[in-house]
């Protein structure tokens, strides 16, 4: 049997999988909610904060919380199946089921958001999860921010209906791959008509943020304007 006070004492909270759902191509997300069913069981979180998640093949992985923060009942995170990942994706899309449970990590948060002007939210496919939880605290706040969204295609875009139903739904801006060329992300046009003193949070794969970090430095930005988290996935796979 778990014993709850053993897993705090280790930082580790007992969760169960209460819901799940396909989000897009190749994408689930879980709610998690405390055992114990205790409203305010899980610890407060701020935008940006991730959880490890203690997998049913002995994996530790982790993922963004992307509900918002305020939210204090449950935990969601999405996942991206990656089929030439090392296990961890697979376990959460083949094993985590509603009902299941599973140790969790408490949040921590290195991509925190900081006090500016105005904020820039990009997305590359899957680094979206975390930006939606910045959107949804930068709205709840009154702060102006844009949310960029870049994917594949319109089937690998998650949370299509949040996006659209979002009170904050006029500042999200979609840009696929396989779409018309002029809602592609012109990052360098992006970044040079915004406001002075906008700061970027970026969060996808390498390339992606590579990208956005040239165009800001081309256009004479410093370093520090521009925030990174990297998801090891290519835009929307």
């Amino acid at each position: 049997m778990t014993n709850p006070t053993a897993d705090a004492a280790h930082g580790q909270l007992r969760v169960r999988v209460s819901h799940r759902e396909v989000q897009a191509e190749d994408v689930v997300a879980l709610t998690l909610v405390p055992i114990d069913e205790a409203p305010d069981a899980l610890p407060a979180f701020d935008a940006g904060a991730h959880i490890d998640l203690h997998l049913p093949n002995g994996l530790v992985r982790q993922y963004s919380l992307c509900n918002a923060p305020h939210e204090r009942g449950h935990y969601l995170v999405a996942v991206l199946r990656e089929p030439a990942g090392r296990g961890g994706s697979a376990c959460v899309h083949e094993a985590l089921h509603a009902g299941t449970e599973l140790h969790i990590g408490r949040p921590r948060n290195a991509f925190a958001l900081a006090p500016c002007p105005h904020t820039l939210l990009l997305a590359g496919g899957i680094g979206l999860t975390p930006l939606l939880a910045m959107a949804e605290q930068l709205w709840a706040q009154q702060q102006p921010f844009e949310l960029h969204i870049c994917t594949r295609s319109a089937a690998r875009l998650p949370f299509r209906q949040r996006l659209q139903a979002a009170p904050w739904s006029a500042h999200v801006h979609l840009h696929h791959d396989d779409g018309p060329p002029a809602q592609k992300l012109d990052a360098h046009t992006l970044l040079s008509r915004s406001p002075h003193g906008t700061q970027v949070w970026v969060c996808g794969p390498a390339g992606f943020i590579g990208h956005v970090r040239e165009r800001a430095q081309a256009l004479g930005w410093p370093a520090n304007r521009v925030h990174a988290e990297h998801f090891a996935a290519a835009p929307g796979h």
